[in-house]
């Protein structure tokens, strides 16, 4: 997991998948900056399991504005099975080539 913070925006890019170890790296790293904006670069991960599910839908509700770069296709499944796809209405996905 790589990170850099621009202002309030915090960039994170994993080259693993989004599950409960780095969850809770990336719950650490959140709560120890002030950040009114998160990007998480997927490109790398291949899984995003419930746990990430349940920390991006609590720093949704905290404020922090989510954008989402090539999140992978198990991530809609998971949303759509969890009924939470307008929860996450507000996160935006960037697509870029792989």
């Amino acid at each position: 997991m790589e990170y850099t913070k621009k202002g309030n925006q915090l960039i994170i890019r994993l080259e693993e998948d989004f599950n409960y170890p780095v969850v809770k790296r990336m719950e650490s790293l959140v709560n120890m900056e002030n950040i009114d904006s998160l990007v998480i670069d997927l490109t790398g991960s291949k899984l995003v399991d419930s746990e990430a599910v349940k920390l991006m839908y609590m720093l949704l509700k905290e404020g922090i504005d989510i954008t989402l770069v090539n999140p992978p296709e198990i991530l809609d499944k998971i949303l759509d099975i969890l009924e939470l796809k307008d929860e996450f209405k507000n996160i935006s996905i960037v697509r870029e080539s792989r």
